[in-house]
């Protein structure tokens, strides 16, 4: 009797107990949802996938990121609305991309505008780039959360043709593939092209007959889609520089602690780096597979000749209102 009395009166004092760490309540995990247009094979959803991996780290379980490639969440205009709207979590996307938004990013689609990389990188880390990524944030319910200048491409932009092009007058006449915005139509008209405005799916059919005899795309996207097998030319013509803006809903800042949105921003930040090296390794991978398997000259052409045709252009992208008065003259400034 004396057992039982004893054993029920320590169960009672197990059961009226505070709780220790083992028995205290797990804190509930997060999950997030990243959509991005790209493949699964891609440097970007590599680099991608190392954010998630670190940020679950990082936050010691707290915050899982699902990732969703392949446009499975929409186009990127569609993502972007979402986001906005706080029913997607994040997005790591290119600035161009948000020129719809906010016009004063539609200067990262103007050609040669910048002088170099060094110069592009300078402009990220400016205050007046600074200012724009903070304004982008606070007029569509969003927070930027990494560094542009942390997640820049080391591919540069190529011009695919069926014959060698090096110099702009090289182009003239050129049927060039094409897609519907201003700013590139333009672009290459004014180098003196014939643009034609195909969706990027037929482009190899549209070069294999001829209907196009040349595209414009980062390495990688031409081998990729088999587009070398039928253009043999390749031009690096590195007529803009691109990076990616990590960025996501305010909604769901505001559901993360501060301790838990800084870990983000530490994984962002290793996780660019990570991008940057997958995407400097990837493009030397594919230009020694264009030459090898496909037969592909690479040519690097002196780019002065090609700056200088664009140049004019500038000031009609902002006479037309494509990127705000004064922009394009504080980057020229920033030598």
């Amino acid at each position: 009797m004396r057992t039982l009395v004893a054993g029920i009166a320590t169960a009672l004092a197990l059961a009226c107990a505070p709780a220790g760490p083992a028995l205290a309540q797990a804190t509930p995990v997060l999950t997030l949802r990243l959509g991005h247009i790209l493949p699964v094979e891609s440097p970007d959803h590599r680099a991608f996938l190392f954010m998630a991996e670190r940020i679950k780290a990082l936050t010691n379980g707290e915050v899982v990121v699902q990732i969703f490639p392949s446009s499975q969440l929409g186009a990127v205009t569609v993502m972007i609305e979402s986001m906005k709207g706080g029913s997607l979590d994040m997005m790591v996307e290119l600035l161009e991309f948000w020129a719809g938004t906010d016009r004063r990013f539609g200067i990262f689609g103007l050609p040669y505008l910048f002088d170099g990389r060094e110069q592009f990188a300078r402009f990220l880390n400016s205050p007046t780039f600074k200012t724009m990524a903070e304004e982008l944030g606070t007029n569509n319910n969003l927070a930027v959360f990494g560094n542009p200048a942390e997640w820049q491409f080391q591919s540069d932009r190529t011009l695919l043709a069926t014959r060698p092009i090096i110099r702009p007058a090289d182009l003239r006449g050129l049927k060039l593939r094409m897609f519907q915005a201003r700013v590139p139509v333009l672009t290459w008209q004014t180098l003196g092209a014939n643009t034609v405005i195909i969706p990027w799916a037929e482009t190899y059919t549209a070069l294999a007959t001829g209907t196009v005899e040349a595209v414009t795309a980062r390495v990688e996207a031409h081998y990729q889609t088999k587009q070398t097998e039928v253009a043999k030319y390749l031009t690096v013509t590195e007529e803009y520089y691109q990076a990616y803006l990590p960025t996501m809903s305010r909604a769901t800042q505001r559901r993360l602690t501060a301790e838990q949105f800084a870990a983000i921003r530490q994984a962002a930040s290793e996780a660019g780096a990570e991008f940057m090296r997958l995407s400097a390794a990837a493009t030397i991978e594919y230009r020694e597979r264009v030459r090898n398997e496909h037969g592909v000259t690479v040519i690097y052409p002196p780019l002065a000749p090609w700056r200088e045709a664009v140049r004019p252009i500038h000031a009609r992208f902002e006479q037309e209102g494509i990127v705000p008065a004064g922009l394009i003259a504080q980057i020229r400034a920033m030598h």
